[in-house]
């Protein structure tokens, strides 16, 4: 399945259950809003430090958060109704593992965000080819979100190393799906967020964005198991052909 056939498939599901959602949405933004909105406004105004601070501590509630966006987003594309109870479900049961993922994604980002700006100011060739290279990680790191939240929900082995590395496979497996994804999500985001000043993202975006992110993970996902399975079978035929030409070569002729 495509990027774009993923895409229409999250407005579909995101339009069946367009009144519930709108009400889950603006629950995410009521409780990331105040601590998002001061580590954004302390790191703009320049103080970094405070700003990361903060930043550290809007994820004890933008992880459980996440966790119940990607709760419903699940119920959603299974076809099933919702409300927002069940965002408040996922908030609970999540919430010690979403801690775990989004808080080391957390740290990774800053870890990754002040390599960039050391970098930036060694005015060296050495400087400039180690920042490029962060750009790329940074890309890489920032693309884990689309599938770390929904594999949280998904796998049966709820380890971080686990759904970290499942995460990465489909990022490198799949980097076009991945990076068309990634990028129409940014401009989607930045575009809706700016066309109605900034009360579209209130209203709808973060649920959707968290549909589209999941529909894309189970995508991948089916798409691995189908060529799993085309490899198996093509083995097994091999494996039986194999066993029938060897029949055939040991059979005694008979003598004339």
């Amino acid at each position: 399945m495509g990027t774009f056939r993923v895409f229409w498939l999250s407005i579909k599901d995101t339009f069946d259950e367009m009144f519930s959602l709108v009400v889950i949405n603006l629950l995410w933004v009521l409780i990331n809003a105040p601590l998002m909105g001061l580590a954004a406004f302390l790191i703009i105004e320049g103080a970094t430090v405070p700003g990361i601070v903060v930043l550290l501590l809007a994820v004890l509630l933008m992880a459980p958060a996440n966790a119940g966006l990607y709760t419903v987003a699940q119920r959603v594309t299974e076809g099933r109704v919702v409300s927002w109870r069940l965002f408040f479900e996922g908030f609970r049961e999540y919430l010690m593992l979403s801690w775990r993922v989004y808080g080391v994604w957390t740290l990774g980002l800053v870890l990754i965000l002040s390599n960039m700006s050391f970098y930036a100011r060694m005015g060296s060739n050495l400087g400039s080819f180690l920042l490029i290279l962060f750009v790329y990680i940074l890309l890489v790191w920032v693309g884990l979100l689309i599938y770390i939240g929904p594999l949280m929900l998904l796998q049966s082995d709820k380890r971080i190393r686990v759904i970290a590395r499942n995460a990465i496979f489909m990022v490198f497996g799949r980097p076009v799906f991945t990076l068309i994804t990634l990028v129409l999500m940014a401009l989607l985001g930045v575009g809706l967020g700016a066309v109605s000043y900034g009360l579209l993202p209130l209203v709808l975006t973060f649920i959707f964005l968290a549909i589209w992110s999941f529909r894309a993970t189970t995508t991948l996902i089916a798409d691995a198991e189908a060529r799993r399975a085309t490899r198996q079978e093509q083995a097994a035929e091999a494996a039986n052909r194999a066993n029938t030409d060897k029949g055939r070569s040991g059979q005694i002729r008979p003598r004339d």
